[in-house]
C-alpha cells in the first residue's frame, strides 16, 4: 500500500492534461468555426483589399468662357507617374522610373490617401510611350491623366477669374462635409471661387488587382471623372485685353459694362498676377516674393482699392443740389478763382476764376467754387445720403468676392475715427471729392452706370449663362433692376448735358471728335503719396447709352490728361470693332 498514493497523483496529472489539451482543442475548433464561418465576410474583405487598390480621380471643373464663346479658363490633361507600394521601395522605384526616362526627377513623392505615392506631377507623351515600353521593369508603375487649369487670357483677367490651387487645411475644415479631400483643386479669387460650386466638377476612382510585388494585374473598375457645369461670363475677352495693354506701364484700373443691363464687359487691373504660374506650383520662397510685392500685384484695384475720386464725384451733388431745391439749371455763380470761408481761402483748379456760371458750365468746366458752396448747403450728411443713393459706401453687389466698400465721411465718423469734430472745411472739401471720402473705380464705375441708365439702377453681373456638360444652356441668368431713383428727368437733363458739354468744350476735350458722341466727367485726386490720380468716366453714345465707362490711373496727375487719353484709344477700338453697341 505504500506506493499507491504517487500512483494517484500521477493519475491526476495525466487526467488534468487530457483536459487541458482537450479544451484547447476545443478553443481551437471554436475559433476556427467563428473565423471560417461567422467572420468570413470580414477576412474575404481584407483579402480583397490586400489585392485591390482604389485610387480616387480628380474631378475636372467646368469652363469659363465669354460673352462670345471665347475660352477663359478650361482644364486639359496632364501625364503623372503614380506608385502602388509593394516589395520594391519607393527609392528604388523612383530610381528605375528616372533610368527609363533619362532624367532625374524634381517632384517630391507625395503619398496620397489611397497608398500611392505620386512621383512625377508631370511628364510628356514621349515619356509616357517609355514607360509603356518598360511597363515589366517598372512594378507598381501606373501612369495617369490629371486635369490642369489652364487660362488663355493669362494676366490680362486674372482680378476676375481668379485661380485656383490645393485645397488649404483650413478650407478643408470648412469644406470636408461637402466631399472636399486633402488633394482637391478649389477656387482661391474671382469667379473661380466665387462659383465653385457651379464649375467643381465629380470625382472618379480606379480599382485594380495587384500581386505580392504590387504589380498591378488587371484593372477591376473605372469611373471617370467628369463636369457637370460650365459659366459664360458677360466679359469680352478681345476688349478685356486690350483695355489691359493700355495700362501697360502704369498702375490703374479700367472697367467698361453696359448701363442698360448691368453686364460688366471689362474689368482691367494692372499691375496682375499670372494665374498659370500659380497653378503650376512654386516654393515658398516664389510665393512670398508674389505676396511681398511692392506693386502689389494680388489687389483687383477695380473692387479693393480706395481712392480719392476728386471732381469725377461732382455729379452727385450737382444732382443733390437740384433735387434739394438748393439750385436751379438757372442759378448762377460767380467764380473768382478762390472762395473764402471765416479766415480760410479755398481755391479753384483754375486760378484766374471761371467767372458767372450755371450748374451746366460748372460741371462742364468743373468749377470748385460752385461745389463749394453746393457741398455747404447740402451738408456732409445730405452728400453723404446721396451718396449712398449711388450705391456708395455698400456691397457692390457684383459677383466677386473679397470687395471693398467706400468710406462716406460725417460728423459722426470723424469723431469716432479721428477723435475730432467736423469743420466747414471738411464738408468744402468733400463737395469736391476730396478729404475723407475715398471709393473704388467700381463705385465710380456704378454711378456713371446710374446716370448713363437715368436712375435705374442694375445690379452688376458677370456671370451671364451656366452650361452643361455638353454646352447646352440650363440657366440664363437676367437683369435685375434694384430701383428706380426718384429723380425728375429734368435734372437728368442737366447733369448728362454738363457731362456732354465737358467733353465738347470742358475738361473732357481730350476726347473730342470721336465717332461717337460722350458724356464725361474729368476728376484729379489729391494724393499724399505722390502725384495726383486722374479720373475720366463716362459712356457713349451719350444719348442713347449702350457702354458705360470709368479710367483710373494712379499718379497719372490731371484727369483731362492721360486718363481721358487712355479712355480715348479705348473708345476708338470699341466703336471700330464693336460698332458702338454691344
Amino acid at each position: 500500500m505504500w506506493n499507491e498514493q504517487p500512483k494517484v497523483k500521477t493519475n491526476q496529472r495525466i487526467e488534468s492534461m487530457v483536459w487541458i489539451f482537450v479544451g484547447m482543442l476545443l478553443f481551437l475548433l471554436i475559433r476556427l468555426w467563428f473565423l471560417s464561418v461567422l467572420e468570413t465576410s470580414l477576412y474575404q474583405q481584407k483579402s480583397e483589399l490586400n489585392r485591390m487598390r482604389v485610387t480616387p480621380l480628380l474631378a475636372p471643373r467646368g469652363n469659363i468662357y465669354d460673352r462670345y464663346g471665347e475660352i477663359l479658363a478650361q482644364d486639359v490633361p496632364r501625364y503623372a507617374v503614380s506608385f502602388l507600394p509593394g516589395d520594391v521601395s519607393i527609392q528604388e522605384s523612383r530610381e528605375k522610373l528616372e533610368s527609363v526616362l533619362g532624367r532625374h526627377i524634381d517632384d517630391r513623392p507625395q503619398e496620397r490617401l489611397s497608398g500611392e505615392v505620386l512621383l512625377a506631377n508631370s511628364i510628356t507623351l514621349e515619356e509616357v510611350s517609355r514607360i509603356e515600353e518598360a511597363n515589366r521593369k517598372l512594378p507598381g508603375i501606373m501612369v495617369e491623366t490629371q486635369p490642369t487649369r489652364v487660362y488663355p487670357a493669362g494676366v490680362s483677367a486674372s482680378h476676375v477669374i481668379g485661380y485656383i490651387g490645393r485645397i488649404s487645411e483650413m478650407e478643408l475644415m470648412n469644406l470636408a462635409k461637402n466631399g472636399y479631400a486633402g488633394e482637391d483643386m478649389v477656387g482661391k479669387s474671382g469667379v473661380e471661387l466665387y462659383y465653385e460650386d457651379i464649375l467643381r466638377g465629380e470625382k472618379g476612382f480606379r480599382r485594380v488587382e495587384v500581386d505580392a510585388l504590387g504589380k498591378i494585374v488587371r484593372l477591376l473598375d473605372y469611373h471617370p471623372p467628369r463636369f457637370h457645369n460650365s459659366l459664360a461670363l458677360t466679359l469680352d475677352r478681345e476688349f478685356q485685353e486690350f483695355c489691359y495693354s493700355l495700362l501697360e506701364g502704369k498702375s490703374g484700373v479700367i472697367i467698361a459694362g453696359d448701363p442698360r443691363n448691368g453686364e460688366i464687359l471689362a474689368m482691367a487691373s494692372r499691375p496682375a498676377f499670372n494665374p498659370n504660374a500659380l497653378v503650376k506650383g512654386m516654393t515658398q520662397e516664389e510665393w512670398q516674393r508674389m505676396v511681398d510685392d511692392s506693386l502689389h500685384s494680388f489687389t483687383s484695384r477695380s473692387v479693393q482699392a480706395l481712392y480719392p475720386p476728386g471732381s469725377v464725384f461732382k455729379p452727385v451733388l450737382a444732382l443733390a443740389a437740384l433735387e434739394e431745391g438748393i439750385v436751379t439749371a438757372d442759378t448762377r455763380t460767380f467764380c473768382p478763382g478762390f472762395f473764402d470761408y471765416g479766415n480760410q481761402r479755398f481755391y479753384c483748379w483754375r486760378r484766374s476764376g471761371h467767372g458767372s456760371m450755371n450748374l451746366v458750365d460748372a460741371i462742364a468746366h468743373s468749377c470748385n467754387v460752385t461745389f463749394y458752396n453746393l457741398g455747404l448747403k447740402l451738408g456732409p450728411e445730405g452728400i453723404s445720403r446721396w451718396a449712398q443713393t449711388f450705391r456708395m459706401g455698400e456691397s457692390p453687389g457684383i459677383d466677386l468676392t473679397d470687395v471693398n466698400s467706400a468710406l462716406l465721411p460725417d460728423p459722426r465718423w470723424k469723431r469716432q475715427h479721428i477723435g475730432e469734430p467736423w469743420y466747414p472745411g471738411d464738408t468744402i472739401n468733400y463737395s469736391i471729392g476730396q478729404g475723407f471720402v475715398l471709393l473704388t473705380p467700381f463705385d465710380v464705375y456704378r454711378m456713371i452706370s446710374i446716370i448713363a441708365a437715368r436712375g435705374r439702377v442694375y445690379q452688376p453681373q458677370l456671370m451671364s449663362q451656366v452650361l452643361d456638360n455638353r454646352g447646352e444652356v440650363v440657366r440664363n441668368r437676367n437683369p435685375v433692376v434694384e430701383a428706380q431713383l426718384p429723380v425728375a428727368d429734368s435734372s437728368w437733363n442737366v447733369i448728362i448735358e454738363g457731362m456732354k458739354r465737358a467733353v465738347r468744350q470742358g475738361t473732357g476735350t481730350a476726347c473730342r471728335g470721336l465717332p461717337v458722341e460722350i458724356a464725361a466727367k474729368t476728376g484729379t485726386a489729391q494724393n499724399p503719396h505722390g502725384e495726383e490720380h486722374s479720373w475720366f468716366g463716362g459712356f457713349f453714345p451719350a444719348d442713347v447709352p449702350s457702354v458705360a465707362f470709368v479710367v483710373m490711373i494712379e499718379h497719372g496727375g490731371g484727369g483731362s490728361g492721360i486718363a481721358a487719353q487712355t479712355a480715348r484709344t479705348m473708345i476708338e477700338w470699341y466703336v471700330e470693332h464693336r460698332g458702338g453697341a454691344s
